[in-house]
């Protein structure tokens, strides 16, 4: 084990005042820096919480926009799909109802843009 260092405490009442002091300027010293610590750390996680907010909303966001491009681009292929029937149809008949199809999915689809 280590030695143990005894301390004596000064005699004079002025060194002794002394040395309450500066213990004081220390611990208070100390203290001011903790608390500057703390309140950086409060605007620090202050910031973090209002930009993961912002990045939910984002988020939420991108979902809803992706989820619309999704249904637009099966309603393209939809479409396709009825250009190519009506085109490859061997009667009149067919090819109407093809072409009908079509413009149910073009209306449907500009109805949904609006929204």
């Amino acid at each position: 084990m280590g030695k143990r260092m005894r301390m004596t405490l000064p005699k004079k009442e002025e060194d002794l005042q002394k040395v309450v002091e500066e213990v004081e300027e220390t611990h208070h010293a100390h203290h001011h820096h903790h608390h500057e610590h703390v309140e950086g750390l409060d605007e620090v996680l202050h910031t973090i919480d209002v930009l993961m907010d912002v990045m939910n909303t984002r988020i939420t966001d991108l979902e809803e926009k992706a989820e619309f491009l999704r249904e637009e681009i099966i309603n393209l292929y939809k479409l396709f799909g009825a250009v190519i029937e009506a085109l490859a149809s061997p009667d009149e008949k067919r090819r109407e109802l093809a072409l009908n199809k079509a413009y149910e999915i073009l209306s449907k689809s500009l109805k949904n843009k609006g929204r």
